[in-house]
């Protein structure tokens, strides 16, 4: 009996220390990037390496030098009974390039990099001028305004564009982090 329990145990352990090698391992095999201290990202949610990623999106994928973005969370979640809304993005009006990216509190449908690969587009839109918020309803997309309020998600043309973009974005931020130089 003595035997059983010694040979569960060492199985267990071996479980755990394999698992934590993995985990090292992978960790270890991240790449790090330097970015000008313009690109200024700060994360004040639990999401853990949320400002990396958005790093990594703004200044190397969409090639900003010059970019500020606060993640906070949501002060409660937004949605319908249609569509779950997992955060959204506000340009700061008074402050160029800078930007507040909302996140869901209570959890993700997706992953964090999932999320912001979509939002962060939002914000390419609205850096190039082809996104302007209006107001908390409102927003003109490559001239034409589109009405929070009249049109359902899947038809705004601007979020059209970031479904269909943010798993090519996504890919790109995957191939940054873990390739190998």
């Amino acid at each position: 009996m003595k035997n059983k329990k010694f040979i569960i145990i060492g199985v267990v352990v071996l479980i755990v220390a394999l698992l934590s090698i993995l985990l090292i391992r992978r960790e270890r095999n991240v790449n790090v990037y330097e970015y000008p201290d313009t690109v200024v990202v700060t994360n004040h949610t639990k999401h853990k390496n949320a400002d990396t990623y958005s790093k990594i999106i703004l200044n190397k994928i969409f090639e900003y030098d010059t970019i500020t973005l606060n993640i906070y969370y949501a002060s409660r979640d937004y949605g319908t009974e249609e569509y779950d809304v997992a955060g959204f993005i506000q340009k700061n009006p008074y402050v160029p390039h800078t930007y507040n990216v909302f996140v869901k509190k209570n959890g993700l449908p997706t992953s964090i990099k999932h999320f912001l690969s979509h939002e962060l587009i939002h914000l390419r839109q609205m850096e190039s001028g082809d996104l302007i918020p209006i107001d908390q309803y409102t927003q003109v997309y490559k001239g034409d305004t589109i009405s929070f309020l009249d049109t359902p998600y899947r038809e705004r043309l601007f979020e059209t564009e970031a479904i269909n973009t943010q798993n090519d974005v996504l890919k790109q931020l995957n191939h940054l982090l873990y390739s190998n130089f």
